[in-house]
């Protein structure tokens, strides 16, 4: 199966830490926080109108990508 997604490591001023944009079929989805620590991270949803539904697999797949890749 084709990888249809990237993770996009970023810093944000309004974070305390390092980021990550989960980027789904060229839309930004959602950003994996770690703020409040590795065991406590936080996703939050892009209000992108045009995302009715998304694959759980590749979404799956991309979340646990985003965390590999911020959390080391």
């Amino acid at each position: 199966m084709k990888k249809n997604f990237y993770i996009i490591i970023g810093s944000p001023i309004d974070y305390d830490q390092l980021v990550a944009y989960i980027v789904i079929n060229g839309d930004h989805v959602a950003l994996l926080n770690q703020d409040e620590g590795v065991d406590n991270l936080k996703l939050e949803f892009f209000d992108e109108p045009r995302i009715k539904s998304l694959d759980y697999e590749l979404f799956m797949e991309a979340l646990q990508e985003a965390k590999r890749v911020l959390c080391g």
